[in-house]
């Protein structure tokens, strides 16, 4: 599959950086305040969880210390996250492993996974059908497909966002901007509904923490709670 590094031209190193130093806002209070009202209730005691690009793996850390008596599982691409990944001090069974969910399936049974995370990864994926497909076959009936990746937005909202929150100079967030733009701005909020119904998942709630991204949890059987309009209310 095609990875940030060769999208950005950033080496794993730098990726794997700016993933640690980003991860408080990208997995800030907002996010886990949603996560403890939206999904933590659906989730048993001792919960198989799987995070698809789980990167330098801090949030699959974050997830075992609120659930030390599940299993954890954590896949990317690259190797040099999966290193680190498992450097990490951690509670729970923790599992990191290198794979490329474009190519390999997921070594999880059939409707055995109460939780699959997918965090600004699914965009990159030229075809998402089949990866969304196979994260369908291991949902467990009532489980939780968690969805956060980006959304459109105009092309001068996205470089202003380089420079202001990334701290990008003029010059660097033109440079790496015009190269990123297609591939962060590729999906807009109706055509992720629009890829989760055709993969067979019901959106449950979607909330907009970070402008430049969009969060679904979706369940694999329609069976968890009323609807979510378009801002993110209930309906």
């Amino acid at each position: 599959m095609p990875t940030h590094q060769s999208l950005s031209g950033a080496s794993d190193e730098d990726l794997l950086q700016r993933m640690l130093s980003t991860y408080p806002q990208r997995f800030g209070p907002d996010f886990w305040a949603l996560f403890e009202a939206d999904v933590a209730p659906h989730l048993p005691p001792r919960p198989l969880i799987v995070d698809l690009g789980c990167g330098p793996g801090l949030f699959i850390r974050d997830l075992g210390e609120r659930y030390p008596a599940g299993a954890l599982h954590g896949y990317d691409v690259t190797p040099a996250m999966i290193e680190h990944a498992r450097r990490l001090p951690s509670a729970g069974a923790l599992r990191f492993e290198a794979r490329d969910v474009v190519t390999e399936p997921l070594p999880e049974a059939t409707g055995s996974v109460h939780l699959v995370s997918m965090s600004s990864v699914l965009h990159v994926i030229e075809e998402p059908l089949p990866v969304l497909a196979e994260i369908r076959r291991v949902v467990a009936a009532g489980g939780i497909f968690l969805l956060h990746d980006w959304i459109r937005q105009p092309l001068t909202t996205y470089l202003a966002w380089r420079r202001d929150v990334l701290g990008e100079s003029e010059a660097e967030s033109r440079r790496r901007g015009f190269r990123l733009f297609p591939v962060h701005n590729k999906y807009t909020p109706e055509d992720w509904q629009w890829l989760l119904g055709e993969a067979g998942f019901a959106i449950r709630r979607q909330a907009q923490l970070r402008a430049t991204h969009r969060l679904y949890v979706a369940s694999a059987d329609g069976a968890l709670a009323p609807s979510a309009t378009k801002d993110g209310t209930r309906s």
